[in-house]
C-alpha cells in the first residue's frame, strides 16, 4: 500500500511537471493526485467618463479595453449621455490595460489611455484566478 501511494505521488509530480499543471498543497498532505489544468484568468471593471476638449460629455462613443498582447478585453462599449461607460469581463491577466476611444462623428481620430493593472483578490479562489481588477479613468478627446 506504501508502494502505491509513493508510486502514485511520483507518476503525478511528473505528470504535473510535465503538463505545467499545480497541485494544491492539501492534495500533498493527504497523499492523493490532484492536477489542476486550466488558463490563468482575471475579473476586470473598467468604468470611466469620455469628454471633449471643451469637457462635456460625449455620447454614442465606441470604448474598447485591451490587454494582454493588444487582445480585446470584452466587447466594445458605448457611452451614454452622461459619456459614462462600464466593462465587466472575466479575461487572461495583464499588465497594462489600454483603453482606446472613438467618437461618433465618422472620421474622428481615435484616442487611447494606459493603465497599469493592479489585482485584489476579494474571494478566496484557488487554481488560476489572478484576482479582480478595477479601473476607473476620465478620458479627454482631441
Amino acid at each position: 500500500m506504501v508502494i502505491r501511494q509513493i508510486i502514485n505521488t511520483l507518476l503525478g509530480g511528473l505528470i504535473a511537471v510535465l503538463s505545467g499543471c499545480s497541485m494544491p498543497k492539501k492534495a500533498t498532505q493527504t497523499n492523493s493526485v490532484v492536477a489542476l489544468y486550466g488558463v490563468p484568468y482575471a475579473t476586470y471593471e473598467i468604468s470611466g467618463k469620455v469628454i471633449n476638449k471643451n469637457n462635456k460629455p460625449i455620447e454614442g462613443a465606441k470604448v474598447v479595453v485591451k490587454g494582454y498582447a493588444n487582445q480585446v478585453i470584452g466587447d466594445t462599449v458605448i457611452t451614454d449621455k452622461k459619456g459614462q461607460f462600464l466593462l465587466t469581463k472575466s479575461a487572461f491577466p495583464t499588465d497594462i490595460i489600454n483603453i482606446v476611444v472613438q467618437s461618433p462623428t465618422e472620421h474622428s481620430p481615435t484616442d487611447s489611455i494606459q493603465h497599469g493593472a493592479t489585482y485584489t483578490k476579494d474571494k478566496e479562489e484557488r487554481g488560476f484566478y489572478r484576482g479582480n481588477c478595477k479601473i476607473k479613468t476620465e478620458i479627454k478627446t482631441k
